[in-house]
């Protein structure tokens, strides 16, 4: 019958595995991936930086978690309703009864903006995290959020201005 020593069975298996070597380190790369690179802000961190800045922060902010997950298309179309809304919410604000709480809106719009980002991004999000991506802090939302007040009272300031311009 067949003997094989343990010498010579020990230099087949040891060939085998040299030769199986790239194959075996693909498949631990694949399995374990590599950790994501960017970072992405999380739904708290985006309703943060609505309340505080408005659509306008909230497009930025949603846009780009797109641009870091690769979804150049989305970024467009998310600056374009951005856009719509923040002048939808300005008519909207127009037409308010002068009773209606000052606060009412932006909370309002605020909620909307959280649930909006969790059913669009959320488990991207979430993935991302698990993946052992980073995320940034609330502060720097925040710090998107009163750029975006600036910018809206800047508007504001400059409608009036040239209103007031054109009935003199």
């Amino acid at each position: 019958m067949f003997r094989y020593s343990n010498e010579r069975f020990k230099i087949r298996i040891s060939s085998f595995i040299f030769i199986l070597s790239p194959l075996i380190t693909t498949m631990e790369e694949s399995i374990f991936p590599e950790k994501p690179a960017s970072k992405l802000y999380t739904e708290n961190a985006i309703r943060v930086a609505t309340f505080l800045g408005g659509p306008l922060a909230a497009g930025y902010l949603i846009a780009d978690n797109y641009k870091q997950l690769g979804e150049a298309k989305k970024v467009q179309t998310t600056w374009i309703i951005t856009i719509f809304v923040t002048v939808a919410i300005f008519v909207l604000a127009w037409f308010l009864p002068e009773k209606t709480p000052p606060y009412l809106l932006p909370i309002a719009y605020s909620v909307a903006t959280y649930y909006l980002a969790q059913n669009l991004q959320g488990a991207k999000i979430k993935a991302h995290i698990a993946a052992g991506g980073e995320i940034w802090s609330v502060w720097r939302a925040a710090l998107a959020g009163l750029v975006g007040l600036v910018i809206i009272i800047a508007i504001v300031f400059a409608a009036f201005f040239l209103m007031d311009q054109s009935f003199v």
